[in-house]
């Protein structure tokens, strides 16, 4: 069993169709790799999570691992070349890319500096890629990942658990087991577990885990 921790996706993304990796997905808009740029933003970051030593996000490609991971209040990026032996990014600098939309789902990280931008993505439905080009080149055809652990700051999530759990219902999703503080649903080979503050009833994070 393979399983995703602590992903806190927006409530339109959850219920997304759970389907294979596009290669024609649309792509957040090529972020400038200006040394003062990307460092800020990465300081900006620094508030997203609260535990440092925490990956982020990790997965493999047909030809790579990638690791993102938080330390020291910072983001950091690792890809290590299965063909070669070589890490091409050992623990480099990393940031948040701005979506392109407002509703788009994925989630992009990329190093803030070097010859090649390293775009490491993942959706709320457990799908990742990597992609690889020149800075301020198109964009890539990308690698897509497998073998997937990751977690979202929790900034999407809907927090009404009620009108969440309906919207839920009503896209399939079964209300499998509940408890005073969580609820898990499953849908095909999924289930997502959602806990909740038992007194506010606000949503704290989910946990989608693949069955398969």
């Amino acid at each position: 069993m393979r399983f995703s921790t602590s992903v806190a996706a927006s409530l339109m993304a959850v219920l997304a169709s759970i389907g294979g990796y596009s290669a024609a997905v649309a792509s957040a808009p090529l972020a400038a790799l200006a040394q003062p740029l990307a460092i800020a933003q990465a300081l900006e970051n620094k508030g997203e999570l609260k535990d440092d030593g925490s990956t982020l996000l990790r997965f493999e490609t047909d030809h790579y691992l990638v690791r993102v991971y938080r330390q020291d209040g910072l983001t950091y990026l690792n890809v290590y070349n299965k063909e070669t032996g070589y890490t091409d990014q050992n623990g480099v600098l990393a940031y948040v890319v701005s979506p392109e939309t407002a509703d788009d789902p994925w989630r992009t990280y990329a190093n803030q500096q070097g010859d090649l931008e390293y775009r490491a993505r993942v959706n709320p439905q457990g799908e990742t890629a990597l992609e690889i080009r020149l800075p301020d080149g198109p964009t890539a055809r990308p690698e897509a990942g497998f073998n997937v652990t990751y977690s979202f700051p929790h900034t999407y999530l809907d927090e009404d658990l009620d009108s969440t759990l309906e919207e839920l219902e009503a896209a399939g999703w079964v209300i499998e087991t509940t408890t005073a503080e969580g609820v898990q649903l499953t849908r095909n080979q999924l289930a997502l577990d959602l806990k909740f503050d038992p007194v506010t009833q606000v949503i704290t994070y989910t946990r989608l885990i693949d069955l398969t």
